[in-house]
């Protein structure tokens, strides 16, 4: 389906910013000779070209004024499998990894998007949060999505009527309230009133026929009241911008729903803004006053929200006055700050607006997106630095699918275990195994935003006292190792104490030091004279492992001069992290220009809100910045002092146990200086040397080791001879 008005490449050519050279300009244009020929005349569901669906996009895409790469991407988002023929590479070696990475990355929603036909609202929002938090690796990808999706309604009622109820439902679940967070308005009001022309057609129809009524007459009303408005205040030795404020068909309508009332007593039909070239609050009363001598106040639609802010710190004045021509007019009055902070604060805004309640983090996470997305803006076509575009923020939350498709929220770093006590308690202590995208995964294997996550259970049994322990990382969750606890706590008191008795005596053995501590050692160095009700709550797991070592630190006097366990426990690790000016634990990150590695001499560059990103001393990024105040001193951390410690390690032979053991030991950071192995029948004994740094690190290895498949005992050996 084609008209004579549909866009050219030319017309998309024409409507770039000017300053974009002939480079980027060229390279629009091979986009759209690609895109054309791997569609090949091919039509969408809708009956539009795909070529011509790929130009309307890539043009709402440059309307947003982000960069070329995006309008690039946007051209090419429907070039790759299963729309063509063409694989990934292809269009990675014609256009480079960035622009590829984009049309690929356009994947990741779709799992999310094809739930929100018949998720409710709980799950929808969790959907929302869920793409948010996956696009912080390039916030543009939604961005062309969202344009996607925007084309999609345009030629919405070209299509069946279940395709086109999907995609209605999609924009309305999904990418307007997105849009409406990241402030993207333009794209917000057409996502929302084309859905809604599809999803409620008698209420839209009802909406739109009382608005095109009197619409003519409304809108020169308008510029009238505005022309009148902006002479009183110049008269008063004010300076303002005023501007008319349309309300949408959809935002009429919510309002309606919201108040309980008819069109007729909706006020703000017609409105205008007086946005004051001052910071002095005072003048916005001054200006409240020249409105309500040139009309009459209605008096219960004024609301003061500068005297009383909104709980997200919104302030302006709004009061309805009915003009000469008894017509009803909105009218809102704020500062230039005001209106700044009402445009930066969508982060809390967005939650007043849709009835909804946001977190600290969220609100923090979207704050950052849109100051991404005003960046992108401000280039104003240009391509930026790719170390700006990501957003550096370790997510507090993940979103991850059960089997049949419902959306889990988690903290960040869980593992399989928290997703299964987060299903169900029970699910959790019967937990033995987890599958992660069709494939087996271990138990401490760290979750991602938009895993599929399938929990293998047992029917009988209970859960692991090591999943308790947080240094081994079976559980990334406080409120996940609170409920494990509480299981080990309804266990018979008798049967806890002998747990206990042999959680602390395999520990003493691991740590080879079976003929110098006792458990009642131990006990007593804990501050514990009941022995029993020490190994109790061991066997609650009140008591971690973990502290086993605080004991045996508090008397090491009992270790044997020579023993292997004495410079562990007087060996205080030094940092490993960057230190910034003599201060260690600040926010850095690697800049992606130069990727300084030690011992190469680094500098710190302050970002604004994001910490310090740390460039080699030679890196041109750094020679040419401007802002040398901006440029701080940086030094690699030192390392802690490690120390040689034998580990004898038993178990059944099996392929890869050695990869296992190595990977293990990598995971840590802890160095293997030497290994040698024996076979007796089917059981390997794997004598090794580790360099440790710390009796934590040592009780960490132990532990790990001995829970590999096929590892039946592990422990450190004493030097002998």
């Amino acid at each position: 389906m084609t008209t004579a008005n549909s866009l050219t490449i030319d017309d998309l050519l024409k409507q770039l910013p000017t300053q974009l050279d002939a480079e980027a300009r060229q390279q629009i244009g091979q986009a759209y000779d690609f895109a054309a020929a791997a569609h090949n005349g091919r039509t969408r569901i809708s009956g539009e070209l795909f070529i011509q669906h790929d130009l309307s996009v890539a043009n709402t895409v440059n309307q947003i004024g982000i960069d070329i790469v995006s309008t690039s991407a946007a051209i090419l988002h429907d070039s790759l499998l299963p729309h063509t023929g063409v694989q990934p590479k292809i269009l990675q070696s014609r256009f480079g990894s960035e622009i590829s990475k984009l049309v690929t990355g356009l994947d990741q929603l779709d799992p999310y998007v094809r739930l929100n036909t018949t998720a409710n609202e709980r799950n929808l929002e969790l959907i929302r949060r869920a793409i948010l938090t996956i696009i912080d690796d390039d916030l543009r990808i939604v961005l062309i999505r969202m344009a996607d999706c925007l084309q999609d309604l345009r030629k919405a009622g070209y299509m069946p009527e279940e395709s086109r109820l999907q995609v209605a439902q999609e924009a309305s679940n999904i990418y307007a309230p997105i849009a409406n967070r990241l402030g993207i308005w333009t794209l917000k009001w057409e996502l929302e009133d084309l859905s809604f022309r599809y999803l409620k057609p008698e209420q839209y129809r009802e909406i739109a026929r009382y608005l095109a009524e009197k619409r003519a007459s409304r809108d020169e009303s308008v510029q009238a009241s505005i022309r009148l408005l902006q002479a009183e205040i110049e008269k008063a030795g004010l300076r303002a911008s005023v501007t008319g404020r349309p309300k949408h068909i959809y935002s009429i309508y919510r309002k309606m729903e919201r108040k309980s009332l008819r069109f007729e007593e909706i006020h703000d039909v017609q409105a205008v803004r007086i946005i004051l070239d001052t910071n002095d609050k005072n003048r916005c009363y001054q200006v409240l006053g020249l409105v309500h001598n040139l009309w009459t106040p209605v008096p219960q639609e004024f609301d003061d929200y500068i005297a009383r802010p909104k709980p997200n710190n919104y302030q302006s004045l709004h009061t309805a006055v009915v003009d000469r021509d008894g017509r009803t007019l909105e009218v809102q009055i704020r500062t230039r700050a005001m209106h700044e902070e009402a445009e930066r604060g969508v982060a809390a805004h967005w939650a007043y607006k849709e009835g909804g309640k946001a977190n600290s983090a969220l609100s923090r996470q979207i704050q950052m997106q849109r100051e991404l997305l005003a960046l992108l803006q401000e280039a104003e076509g240009q391509i930026l630095d790719q170390s700006f575009i990501s957003l550096e923020r370790v997510p507090d939350h993940i979103y991850v699918f059960t089997p049949r498709g419902d959306v889990v929220d988690l903290p960040a770093n869980s593992t399989p275990i928290d997703f299964a006590y987060q299903i169900h308690t029970e699910v959790g202590h019967r937990c033995r195994g987890a599958k992660v995208n069709g494939k087996m995964i271990s138990l401490d294997h760290k979750l991602k935003s938009g895993d599929r996550v399938e929990i293998l259970t047992t029917k009988n049994g209970g859960p692991s006292r090591d999943w308790m322990n947080e240094s081994l990382g079976y559980t990334g969750s406080a409120r996940t190792r609170s409920k494990i606890r509480q299981w080990f706590r309804e266990q018979e008191r008798e049967q806890n104490i002998q747990q206990g008795r042999e959680v602390v005596e395999r520990e003493l053995k691991r740590l080879g030091l079976t003929a110098t501590y006792t458990v009642e050692d131990i006990a007593y160095a804990l501050h514990y004279d009941d022995v029993d009700q020490f190994l109790a709550k061991i066997g609650f797991g009140d008591i971690q492992t973990s502290q086993i070592g605080g004991a045996i630190a508090s008397i090491k006097q009992k270790l044997q001069p020579d023993d292997e366990l004495l410079p562990l426990l007087s060996n205080r690790p030094k940092s490993k992290g960057l230190t910034v000016r003599g201060v260690s634990g600040l926010h850095t990150r690697m800049a992606l220009c130069c990727n300084p590695i030690p011992p190469e001499e680094i500098v710190g560059y302050i970002t604004r809100g994001r910490g310090v990103t740390v460039h080699r001393k030679d890196c041109s990024q750094v020679v040419n910045i401007n802002e040398q105040e901006r440029i701080i001193e940086v030094e690699w951390g030192e390392k802690a002092e490690a120390y040689p410690i034998p580990i004898v390690i038993k178990g059944y032979n099996r392929p890869g146990l050695m990869n296992d053991i190595t990977n293990t030991l990598k995971g840590r950071g802890i160095p293997l200086v030497k290994t040698k192995s024996t076979v007796a029948s089917s059981v390997t004994t794997l004598y090794m040397v580790a360099e440790i740094s710390s009796l934590e690190d040592l009780e960490w290895l132990l532990r790990k080791l001995e829970n590999l498949p096929n590892v039946t005992e592990v422990r450190r050996q004493r030097w002998t001879g």
